[in-house]
């Protein structure tokens, strides 16, 4: 009880001393809440992507099944289905790309193809109508967001027919609005029975193609490590009915669904996000040593008064945690703040996240659960004593004859401003990073793909009701052909995936060498022309090179000087797969363009005719225009549409708008890390006019003093001036060498940023003493308007 009442008092009079230097306890607190609001509003973004349990009844027991790979061959799901007993049901999910048709009008879309017992497994009640009865219902489930924007929200959206692939659906259900499937952050749109897609069908009897993903939910007797146990067991036995696989099976792990079920997914996004969370939390500690800085200078000037406490009995452990205690209150306004602070943030985010350039639309749940306000909370409480702990004890150690002396303004002058020069550092590293991407960022949109993007076009589309691959590619000639004829059209060709798209590997190699792991794309006839992608060496495809028992390939200059690195690849011989190999004749060398990433070093690849290799699915059409290619968008649309065969024609825009989505990633971790840099930049120059402007009115007695021994008002004026240049200049000497490390981490995750270029240095380093002189103008004013007379009878 003498504890509750000691605390309950320490409480009582940190609140009285907070009231008493308002000034000081609205500075403290709006910068921890801002230090505390950026990092409870990434790591929401966190709690998103690693913690929070899938939106379905009882999430706990809901499961999934992997090991290094998430995917199992449907054969196999269907074994541990029916063979499992620690689960009351087992499911499966291939997420795919696909297409969404309705009312005539179509869209690029991501879509589940899943197992009937899908929704009831999941746990997740439509919003509207109803799951799946068996896997061969032509019915399809939409997302939240279709039934919005597509449908208007009607409550008549059941039973409407859409379209997707080649097949007709009949809409029986909605999903829920916090529902966007195991293929986040991509919001999936569709959702329709795994038996439903012939194109599929081929392979989903195909016990060594591993194609789907496995969610389960346990029965309430058993355990994770049990069901891990059951299904490895089962796994063996399906190996030894059917044949050990070529490579040993990874163990299957049965863990609980949280964040994002997708790998793929969750290592996009959780290494973006703990990125951020490294420097949200650079941001918090700049706050903290901030708050500590104020608090130090503010003990200072309390050194009498805890000098007359420690003589009236209070011991240094008593001493302690009061001034604790008054850190804590400082705290829990900062926390406060910062809740209030994430939960606009978020809001922004989640309104930003959606608009971003991406195949498909991005979603992620940034709602303040009970996880970030514990979070929120923590972090709190640890300030308290990251802020409070040196202060304190410094506080402690206070002399009681220098206390009565009021030795004050010396101790302050002989104080190292370590923290001070900390804040610099930490806020100037910040600046070159976020100057350094900014750069990265400048420097893609400037940079060669090694193929031509102004004038160019391009359109996605796609044959669903071609019987056969034939079919498919008579029905894309007669379509080029009609954008040929179109009034502004200079040259057409087609390629099975655009640059910078995924497009598959394939092996390399020379009769008894090593394979090389190698880029393949399918391209029509006249490519690189129109692409502009320069031919070195030889010559281009013909008609000649069409049939399927052709074996011509162009190769790029990356991959010729690998194999043939001193004489001509014209005329050689290269064996092309990785088992069934299959020998080609190089008939031409291209010049290397941007594979992946533009920027990126050459990676070897070669080109194979698309007639010759086209066995179905999505085209890109490239079109070189003499005029403006935006403008031409509703003719190629519309010339397109006219071909008729039930064409889908899911996207039709510039080159250069698609080459510019590709820097999605960098524009976004430029813009966050430039909002967190100016953040940083400012809680640093708070800090450090803050505890400059209490410095001089500690010292307003000595400054008294040599005024009236005749020291002049500038002379005042530089005196704090220059003080906080010489904090400011040491802070960005030792920022400069510790931003190429941090670069060069950064650099690990982000492809192409590299330390910025002397310009970037030399503009933060301005910047910052800039900043140091706007912070230390006000204190040095102040002080250089001391009258003397009054200084002098300043207690």
């Amino acid at each position: 009880m003498r504890l509750l009442e000691d605390l309950g008092n320490d409480l009582r009079y940190a609140v009285r001393q907070v009231k008493r230097s308002p000034g000081f306890a609205v500075l403290a607190v709006l910068c921890l809440g801002l230090g505390i609001g950026a990092n409870t509003s990434i790591f929401s973004a966190l709690n998103s992507v690693l913690f929070r349990p899938l939106p379905g009844a009882d999430p706990g027991r809901l499961m999934l099944s992997r090991g290094i790979s998430a995917n199992f061959s449907y054969p196999d799901f269907k074994d541990l289905q029916a063979r499992g007993r620690l689960f009351s049901g087992l499911t499966a999910s291939f997420p795919m790309e696909s297409d969404l048709e309705v009312d005539g009008v179509s869209e690029f879309v991501a879509a589940e193809v899943v197992d009937a017992n899908y929704g009831a497994v999941l746990g997740v009640a439509p919003a509207l109508g109803r799951w799946f009865t068996g896997e061969t219902e032509p019915a399809a489930v939409i997302s939240h967001a279709v039934w919005q924007n597509r449908f208007a929200g009607s409550a008549n959206v059941l039973g409407r027919s859409i379209g997707s692939e080649a097949q007709s659906y009949r809409i029986v259900g909605v999903a829920p609005r916090a529902f966007t499937g195991v293929f986040a952050p991509y919001r999936t749109d569709i959702w329709v029975p795994m038996r439903t897609r012939p194109r599929l069908a081929a392979m989903l009897d195909d016990r060594s193609r591993p194609l789907v993903m496995i969610f389960g939910r346990l029965r309430p007797n058993a355990t994770p490590g049990q069901a891990s146990a059951e299904l490895n067991v089962i796994q063996k036995q399906l190996a030894a009915e059917h044949g050990a696989a070529t490579e040993p099976m990874p163990p299957i792990v049965a863990e609980p669904v949280r964040g994002i079920p997708s790998p793929g997914g969750r290592r996009l996004v959780s290494l973006s996000a703990s990125l951020l969370m490294i420097v949200v939390g650079v941001v918090l500690l700049i706050a903290c040593v901030n708050v500590g800085n104020l608090l130090l200078v503010r003990g200072s000037l309390r050194r009498r008064e805890l000098a007359v406490r420690q003589a009236l009995g209070a011991t240094k452990s008593r001493l302690i945690r009061q001034l604790l205690t008054e850190s804590f209150v400082l705290a829990v306004g900062g926390g406060a703040t910062g809740l209030v602070l994430a939960v606009w943030t978020t809001r922004i985010l989640e309104r930003v996240v959606p608009s971003m350039q991406s195949t498909f639309p991005i979603e992620l749940d940034l709602s303040l659960d009970g996880r970030v306000i514990g979070f929120a909370t923590i972090l709190s409480l640890a300030t308290t004593l990251v802020c409070g702990l040196v202060p304190a004890w410094r506080g402690s150690q206070t002399s009681g004859v220098a206390g009565f002396k009021g030795e004050i303004g010396g101790a302050i002058r002989r104080r190292r401003p370590f923290g001070l020069v900390a804040q610099v550092v930490l806020s100037f590293v910040l600046l070159l990073i976020a100057g350094s991407v900014i750069e990265t960022l400048r420097r893609l949109q400037v940079t060669d793909p090694g193929f031509a993007v102004s004038g160019r076009l391009y359109a996605y589309i796609y044959f669903p009701s071609a019987p056969t691959p034939e079919t498919g590619r008579q029905l894309y000639a007669q379509a080029l052909d009609r954008l040929r004829a179109l009034p502004g059209v200079l040259s057409a060709s087609q390629t099975s995936a655009l640059p910078l798209m995924p497009s598959g590997t394939d092996c390399a190699s020379l009769s008894g060498g090593p394979q090389l792991h190698v880029s393949t794309n399918a391209i029509d006839l006249g490519y690189f022309h129109t692409m502009g992608i320069a031919m070195i060496a030889g010559r281009d495809f013909t008609s000649i090179d069409l049939p399927r028992e052709a074996s011509t390939i162009v190769i790029t200059e990356s991959l010729a000087k690998r194999l043939w690195p001193n004489r001509s690849a014209i005329g050689e011989r290269v064996l092309i797969g990785c088992q069934a190999l299959r020998a080609s004749v190089v008939i031409g060398v291209v010049r290397d363009s941007a594979v992946q990433d533009v920027g990126e070093p050459p990676r070897p690849r070669f080109y194979r005719p698309f007639a010759r290799q086209y066995d179905g699915g999505l085209t890109a059409m490239l079109l070189e225009t003499g005029t403006d290619p935006a403008s031409m968008v509703p003719a190629v649309r519309q010339a397109l549409l006219a071909t008729g065969s039930n064409m889908r024609v899911y996207a039709v825009q510039p080159l250069s708008s698609y080459i510019d989505q590709s820097f999605t990633g960098v524009r976004w971790m430029a813009m966050v890390l430039s909002g967190f840099g100016l953040l940083a930049l400012g809680l640093a120059a708070i800090g450090l006019y803050g505890v400059i402007a209490y410095r001089v009115s500690l010292r307003t007695q000595e400054i008294g003093v040599r005024m009236a021994l005749g020291a002049g008002r500038g002379a005042i004026f530089r005196d704090v001036v220059l003080h906080g240049l010489t904090i400011a200049v040491a802070g960005v000497v030792v920022g400069e060498v510790l931003a190429i490390p941090a670069i060069r981490m950064l650099a690990s995750v982000q492809a192409g940023v590299r330390p910025g270029t002397p310009s970037i240095h030399i503009a933060g380093a301005v910047i910052w003493v800039a900043v140091a002189v706007l912070a230390c103008y006000v204190p040095a004013s102040r002080a250089s308007r001391v009258d003397p007379m009054e200084a002098l009878r300043h207690d």
